[in-house]
């Protein structure tokens, strides 16, 4: 099978074409997706991996908290961090 240069540069053509632009953003507009991690009650903070979060919705000492009880850490989009622990009020976070 033969390809002739103009065959190429069609084939290169069109597939350059079929491709999304891709935007520029600065450094201030980009945006991350909140990171959820699900951790779980060690003391009163809640433990995911090998660190420790301290709660800041709800309570790993209150009401179904205790050591082993679900919570979660959640990176937020600004940069902040959020942590969820037994009695927060959401039951897919705590």
């Amino acid at each position: 099978m033969r390809f002739s240069m103009i065959s190429v540069v069609a084939i290169l053509a069109s597939l350059s074409a079929a491709a999304p632009a891709l935007e520029e953003k600065s450094v201030g507009e980009a945006k991350r997706a909140p990171n959820t991690q699900g951790g779980s009650c060690n003391g009163t903070s809640c433990k995911v991996v090998f660190a420790n979060f301290l709660c800041n919705v709800g309570s790993c000492v209150g009401p179904g908290g205790g050591d082993g009880a679900r919570c979660t850490v959640v990176d937020n989009t600004d940069g902040s961090r959020t942590t969820f622990c037994p009695g927060c009020g959401d039951s897919n976070l705590c």
